[in-house]
């Protein structure tokens, strides 16, 4: 299940990009690790590093995550957090879910759905190696804490009840977003590997405890490249780092997160994490869409609905599940999926027979929407320079046919050439998303100004009405 939800969400998520629009004029300042960094690991005892063989960040400089106390508005959310890509915990945001309450074996064994099948892992220490296995839900609860099992699903329908959205999301244009919910139970002591999603993400805790680890992605990106790409995870073994085959996670930052059931946290898009859960655990997860072009404001998001739960809104994978459409095809997914073929089409097709590298970007651009409007920064021009060089072949200075009969046109889906320039498209349409949350959030910032400008002209409005009508009533009593 693991293995599918992290496709199923992937793939959501790149079909969603071709309706983003990209229609500002970016300036950068990304703090970014540049790939120059790297020369400084070339220490030749990498095993006398601090850290190697051991957990994870065990021996690295370790953040707290901020936190609050309460939920904040959508608008506040928004410009506190997502645009400038910031983890934030919730304390005791769960609490408010019948869940946190009800959520109890017996309860959920007493529900006629409880037969209904689901997908459960087979090992606690995430293997997305190995298959699930289908079995009723009840079967689950009645196994699940004594066997090295746990449940990674959809929630199912008839607990959607019981979870609500949590009042940061309540706006149409963040709900109209929402891509999946997943449900995560356990007897405790499951570990994640090390990935990231490709999406925005909150996470509530229900039972038990969990510890993560955070890598920010964008100060990191140029440093840490998965080793799995296709599922966007690392094979390092979170228990037992070991340096001389990964070298990147040296010297890296980390943030960390300590959850107590009933709380909730925010997990940036594509932010590098690791999760251990204590004792059982029952949690649920938003995931909406990065690209989607919100920007929240009290006029477009209107009142709150403190009761809306999970079963009063949609979610795009599960219409897509429902849907009898079995793929969706837009030409620049073609181009991130197969860029050999599709270079190689494109140039038989126009006719040309050499391209340099500035040609090569403006056709990154044409074929690719997100990319157009947008002023590249000195990392997008990095990123846009080692795609170039990866196809060309002879490494002359240009792409020619003959380049592209010496590349690899894997015919397999998710072959390794393909999937390194694919990580590497990605990766630059990320750099130019980043800019675009500054933009919106500049735009929000004007439009709460501007309201509050209107609010105090119409209080001032309000103010001097009845000094008018006063200096009115004077006036009238004069005349007579």
């Amino acid at each position: 299940m693991m293995v599918k939800v992290q496709n199923h969400i992937s793939l959501i998520t790149i079909c969603l990009l071709y309706a983003s629009s990209l229609l500002f004029h970016l300036v950068a300042t990304v703090d970014v690790v540049e790939p120059s960094h790297l020369e400084d690991l070339s220490d030749p005892s990498p095993s006398s590093w601090p850290g190697h063989l051991k957990p994870l960040g065990s021996e690295a400089v370790r953040l707290p995550i901020s936190e609050v106390n309460k939920f904040p508005s959508p608008t506040e959310f928004f410009l506190q957090y997502v645009y400038p890509s910031l983890p934030v915990v919730f304390r005791r945001g769960a609490r408010r879910s019948p869940a946190f309450e009800q959520w109890s074996d017996e309860y959920l064994k007493s529900l006629p759905e409880s037969q209904e099948m689901i997908d459960v892992e087979v090992r606690k220490i995430e293997n997305r190696s190995m298959p699930a296995r289908w079995m009723p839900f009840a079967e689950f609860l009645d196994r699940y804490k004594i066997h090295d099992e746990y449940l990674v699903t959809g929630v199912p329908d008839f607990l959607k009840k019981d979870v609500l959205v949590p009042p940061p999301l309540h706006c149409d244009n963040i709900t109209a977003s929402f891509l999946d919910t997943v449900m995560w139970f356990s007897s405790g002591g499951t570990k994640s590997v090390l990935h990231n999603d490709d999406v925005d993400n909150i996470n509530c805790l229900f039972s038990g405890q969990k510890e993560i680890l955070f890598i920010n992605y964008t100060k990191y990106r140029q440093q840490i490249v998965f080793d799995h790409p296709e599922g966007s995870y690392s094979s390092v073994d979170v228990d037992r780092v070991d340096f001389n085959k990964y070298p990147e996670f040296r010297d890296i930052e980390f943030f960390e997160a300590k959850l107590e059931a009933g709380d909730c946290i925010y997990i940036p898009y594509k932010w590098y994490h690791q999760v251990n859960s204590i004792n059982r655990n029952i949690a649920v997860n938003i995931w909406w869409n990065h690209k989607a072009n919100i920007i929240p404001t009290s006029q477009t998001c209107g009142a709150p609905d403190p009761m809306l739960s999970l079963a009063d809104v949609k979610f795009l994978y599960h219409e897509l599940m429902d849907s009898e459409e079995e793929e969706i095809t837009h030409p620049e997914l073609l181009f991130i999926e197969s860029p050999v073929q599709s270079l190689t089409t494109f140039m038989e097709e126009a006719g040309e027979e050499i391209l340099v590298e500035s040609q090569f970007l403006e056709l990154l651009v044409e074929r690719l929407p997100m990319l157009q409007g947008g002023i590249w920064n000195e990392e997008a021009l990095h990123i846009g320079h080692k795609i170039f060089k990866q196809l060309d072949a002879d490494e002359d200075g240009k792409i020619t046919s003959q380049d592209m009969e010496k590349l690899p046109i894997e015919k397999e889906e998710g072959g390794p050439f393909a999937l390194s320039i694919q990580e590497k498209l990605m990766m630059l349409i990320d750099v130019i998303d980043e800019e675009i949350s500054k933009v919106k959030e500049k735009k929000l910032q004007t439009l709460l100004e501007k309201t509050a400008q209107s609010y105090d002209l119409l209080t001032s409005l309000e103010r001097l009405e009845p000094a008018k009508m006063e200096e009115k009533s004077q006036m009238d009593k004069d005349e007579l």
